[in-house]
This record gives structure tokens, C-alpha cells and sequence, in this order.
């Protein structure tokens, strides 16, 4: 969804010549050591997915909508943060355009993911005798194919948006950076709400459980806000011709905005999965 911040910025796959798959080389220490960090925490989030598919294929006590949900949420965030990194991490952006397209379809993917997850919960939790009877593993996977059809559509309306119009692209993207946050986020919180009123009328879950659920939801939109805001900020400022006196700002708000995607399609198996335990 930043593509047209990495190519005013400069993005550092594109610093690799020829026409071979080629890992970024950084000069200073402080890219060498961001680097290290990111790629780290890519390799945790690969870890992390990965193991959280495997143990939700495998078991089947696990075969439960909510944790189908959370499973097709991991390979969201699989593809997502495999994509990001070989985006940031290698110059694969430069040698095919198109897979800009393929990461920004994972990328609409998990965030839609991640909205099937708050109604599946929201579900489970308000109307309990109508999810017995309907909403079913079934029934998730096949949103879940919805979303990544639409996960599509919507990456290409957007494309030939832009397309259309030359001149403000920045607008557009800035548009569609509020937009799309702005709409994941209170789906999330809103269905959240819902649920915490349902429970607390209810009585049937501890005022303890009630703040884990509450930690487990602030967390996770706090650092896709975290993440989103830092390329609204981007996008505003280059729309503005801005760079030129906020230069070394921004060039730290957009490695901010890089670590913060890591972090953001990598930590979701550790806090929805774990939390179903703890």
C-alpha cells in the first residue's frame, strides 16, 4: 500500500543493479543493525504462522471456526510478512513489478482476516445457538476464499484508480490509507464492544478474562494504527513537497513504518493464539 512512498524515498531494494534476486547492501551501521533486527523479526513471524497453521491442521480439537479463523488469519500473515520481506530485504520489486501486486493482495488479505476473526468471536459470544447451527469450519474457509477474492478486486480497482489519475496519486493513496485502517479498526472495536457488553450482562466470564480479551484487542489495533499512521504521515508530508525540509524526519518515520510492518504480520499467531490458553 506504499509503493508510491518507496519509490519517492528511494526504496532500498531498488539499490541493487542487474537482473538477478539480490539480498540489499547497507553501508552504515544503523542499517546493517536494522537489518538484523527486522530480519529477525520476519523470521519469528515465519516461525510463528507457520507453527500456528501446522498445530491447527494437525489437531483436531482445534477444528473449531475460531481457531480456523485464527489459522487462515496465520497464512494471511504468512504470505504478508514473506512478501514485505523479500519487498525490503531484496531488490525482487525492482526485477518484477507485479509482485508489488501479490504482496499488496496479502497485505488487503490479512487485514480482512482479521475483521473474520472479530465476527467470528462476536458470533460464538452474542448469538450462540445460531453459530452452533451455521457458522461452521466450512462456512469460515469460505469467507475466507471471499476475501481473497476480494482481496484482489479491491488492489486492482485501486490500480486503475490510479492509473486514471497521474497527477494525484499521492491523493489517492492518502485516501486509501485512511480509508481502509479507519474501516478495519472499527469493525474490530465495534464488534469488541458488542461482545464485552453480551459477557458482562451475561456474567459468564470473569472480569479478569474480560481484561485479557481487552488487552489482546488494544495491542493488536494499536500496532496496526502504529503502522498506518506512519505512512498517512509519509504521504502527507511528500504530498506536501514537504521532504525537502523534514528529510532525516522522515527518512526515521519510514524506517519506523518498515520495522512496524514486520512487527504487524508477525506477532498475531503469538497474541491470538496463545491467549486462547492464557
Amino acid at each position: 500500500m506504499n509503493d508510491i512512498i518507496t519509490e519517492r524515498l528511494g526504496d532500498n531494494s531498488r539499490s541493487s543493479e542487474g537482473f538477478t534476486l539480490q539480498l540489499v547492501v547497507y553501508r552504515t551501521i544503523f542499517e546493517k543493525a536494522f537489518t538484523c533486527v527486522t530480519f529477525t523479526i520476519a523470521f519469528f513471524g515465519f516461525v510463528g504462522n507457520l507453527a500456528t497453521i501446522g498445530k491447527i491442521v494437525r489437531d483436531p480439537k482445534f477444528h473449531t471456526p475460531t481457531f480456523a479463523a485464527i489459522g487462515l488469519l496465520a497464512l494471511a500473515d504468512f504470505l504478508s510478512v514473506t512478501f514485505f520481506s523479500l519487498v525490503k530485504l531484496t531488490n525482487l520489486l525492482m526485477l518484477w513489478r507485479f509482485f508489488g501486486r501479490i504482496r499488496s493482495i496479502s497485505i488487503f488479505s490479512s487485514y480482512f482476516h482479521v475483521c473474520l476473526l472479530s465476527a467470528v468471536r462476536y458470533l460464538i459470544t452474542v448469538h450462540p445457538l445460531q453459530s452452533r447451527q451455521h457458522l461452521t469450519v466450512t462456512a469460515v474457509c469460505l469467507c475466507s476464499l471471499t476475501i481473497w477474492i476480494s482481496s484482489g478486486i479491491t488492489d486492482t480497482l485501486i490500480r486503475l484508480i490510479q492509473l486514471n489519475t497521474d497527477d494525484s496519486n499521492l491523493v489517492v493513496a492518502l485516501v486509501i490509507n485512511i480509508f481502509i485502517p479507519l474501516t478495519v479498526c472499527s469493525i474490530i472495536i465495534l464488534l469488541h464492544i458488542k461482545k464485552i457488553r453480551t459477557l458482562r450482562s451475561s456474567l459468564s466470564v470473569t472480569d479478569q478474562a474480560q481484561r485479557r480479551m481487552n488487552i489482546v484487542v488494544t495491542v493488536i489495533t494499536s500496532i496496526f494504527v502504529l503502522f498506518h499512521l506512519t505512512i498517512i504521515v509519509m504521504n502527507t508530508v511528500i504530498l506536501i513537497d514537504a521532504y525537502a525540509y523534514f528529510g532525516f524526519l522522515i527518512q526515521c518515520i519510514y524506517y519506523f513504518c518498515v520495522f512496524m510492518g514486520f512487527v504487524n504480520f508477525s506477532c498475531n499467531p503469538y497474541i491470538l493464539f496463545l491467549s486462547q490458553f492464557f
